[in-house]
């Protein structure tokens, strides 16, 4: 059975784009068997996936630095029979792998389109028109190793089977939607104040179950578990398999351009995804989800950023300025 070395570290959106890719490769492909670099914490999303070994990865002890991606790399030379490296990430650690692998293994690296990306964000002259989604630029990574993938005839997502800690959720019969308040950086994060009236008015008649990751999410979440009824906050209180069951039992997800909307794709649930600084012309909309509904300002502003992590150049951040009842009234319940 051929070995093929993949790369793709971070982000969670990236990783979870990199999981519809994979599974389809190796549906299509029965005699390759992948070998995994990627962060331990996203190491359960490949979990349900054949022919996937994830190899530990410690850039900040084990594998940190010039010498020890030089480790990293005899240890997988001495452990597997490598003959392809598909970088789907393409950052210096990738590139430090690729010098130290030997000449035999064949080699690609993802393309990320950073001048189309820039044309597309530039304050003036913008050149608005749909980039690749990024799925299909890690499908010409394996391309460019002789391998195809027919993303037409791709099947059903990996199904990662809820644990008895989540139990008592799936049981609960009201329709249940998820909402996902808080995306890494401001210029996507639709505003609190405006999100807590979503919550307040969604949860008198459905169960809200809010998601999220980090600490301001956990507070933000369990005050609103506290104010409101019917409203459950799940951050940080179960695996991320968990968390993607969860989002599966749910009627629909409202989330910003982040990780969760990713996670949400890797599901049947319907999502509304709300834009601020970046725009789905990028290539970051949800894999595979032909029914997502888009909330987004047509301002000719739009997008000034790839990632979302520059401040509005303007100080008004009117991209996100959006009648919360707009996005009430997307979900048609």
């Amino acid at each position: 059975m051929k070995q093929i070395l993949v790369s793709r570290f971070s982000s969670l959106g990236d990783v979870a784009i990199s999981v519809h890719i994979i599974n389809t490769f190796l549906e299509q492909n029965k005699d390759i068997e992948i070998i995994l670099l990627t962060k331990p914490q996203f190491k359960s999303l490949f979990s349900t996936i054949d022919r996937v070994i994830c190899f530990d990865v410690d850039f900040q002890n084990k594998h940190k630095g010039f010498f020890g991606i030089r480790k990293l790399c005899e240890e997988i030379i001495k452990k597997f029979n490598i003959e392809y490296f598909a970088d789907l990430h393409n950052v210096i650690r990738t590139n430090l792998i690729k010098f130290f692998l030997p000449l035999s293994i064949k080699k690609a690296k993802i393309d990320k389109g950073k001048l189309q990306k820039r044309r597309i964000t530039r304050k003036k002259n913008k050149k608005l028109h749909q980039l690749k989604h990024t799925a299909e630029r890690y499908v010409e990574v394996f391309n460019k190793l002789g391998f195809r993938i027919n993303l037409n005839t791709a099947t059903s997502n990996p199904v990662y089977a809820p644990s008895k800690n989540i139990a008592e959720l799936l049981r609960i019969t009201d329709t249940k939607i998820g909402i996902a308040p808080i995306a890494k950086h401001k210029s996507k994060t639709y505003p609190i104040e405006k999100t807590e009236e979503i919550v307040k008015e969604l949860s008198k008649n459905n169960v809200l179950l809010i998601f999220g990751g980090g600490i301001k999410d956990k507070e933000i979440a369990e005050k609103w578990e506290k104010e409101n009824k019917n409203v459950i906050s799940v951050v940080g209180k179960y695996s991320m398999t968990d968390e993607i069951a969860l989002l599966n039992n749910c009627k629909a997800v409202i989330t910003m351009d982040s990780g969760n909307m990713h996670l949400a794709s890797l599901t049947k649930t319907k999502i509304i995804s709300i834009w601020g600084a970046t725009h789905p012309f990028l290539g970051f909309y949800p894999f595979n989800k032909p029914d997502t509904i888009y909330i987004q300002k047509n301002i000719t502003c739009r997008p000034c950023s790839v990632f979302g992590n520059k401040k509005c150049y303007k100080g008004t951040y009117e991209c996100l300025d959006i009648d919360f009842l707009t996005i009430i009234n997307s979900l048609n319940i």
